[in-house]
């Protein structure tokens, strides 16, 4: 049982990271379509998608690196707190610099994966370690 549940929680770490490639999609018609690099309160306009694009690839092989560890990759898997800190971060600096109210989802997955790191309760410590 414990394999399966690592193997999910691989798979939604590493799902949630692939999510954040929505930013590079283009814009669609639909104007609460959350996932924009057009449109950001912190960053000027000549940054925004070169920022975002960097924050996106980063973001996705954190969370990528994140589903190995989790996985139980020799090398990997003794870091998994720093990693998950790591895609945490770098995501909620890509949720927060081009925040849209539909992404408070995504928030709450990345503090999760945060507390997770920095308690590391026993359960997690069963499926990760």
């Amino acid at each position: 049982m414990t394999v399966l549940i690592r193997i999910a929680a691989g798979l939604f770490v590493a799902a949630h990271g692939l999510v954040h490639l929505l930013y590079v999609i283009p814009k669609q018609d639909d104007p609460s379509f959350p996932f924009t690099l057009d449109e950001s309160w912190l960053l000027p306009a000549a940054a925004r998608r070169s920022s975002g694009l960097v924050l996106v690839a980063a973001t996705v092989a954190a969370f990528a690196l994140l589903g190995l560890a989790v996985w139980g990759v020799p090398g990997l898997s003794g870091a998994w707190p720093l990693i998950a800190i790591v895609a945490a971060a770098l995501s909620l600096g890509l949720l927060v610099a081009f925040w849209s109210s539909h992404l408070f989802v995504g928030i709450g997955i990345d503090l999760a994966l945060v507390a997770a790191a920095l308690i590391r309760p026993e359960w997690v410590e069963k499926i990760v370690g």
